[in-house]
């Protein structure tokens, strides 16, 4: 069996639910689509802030596995 070292997409997608979900409760963000509507300024909010904390995960998580397999 092939030993795979790389983080998946499953881990990078909890990761950014978390932080998400941290971040919105910080700032007082609440968005639910099902009673405000989907074309609104909110619904861009809430893409762009899954984009960009999934982005940062994504890139750290990728330098921290790149720098510990550098390093072995």
């Amino acid at each position: 069996m092939k030993n795979n070292n790389k983080p998946s997409q499953l881990l990078f997608l909890f990761i950014t639910y978390v932080v998400v979900k941290i971040v919105h409760y910080l700032a007082g963000f609440a968005y639910d689509p099902f009673t405000e509507g989907l074309l609104t300024s909110k619904l861009l909010i809430d893409f762009a802030s899954w984009a960009v904390v999934y982005l940062l995960v994504y890139f750290i998580v990728k330098k921290a596995s790149f720098s510990k397999s550098a390093s072995v």
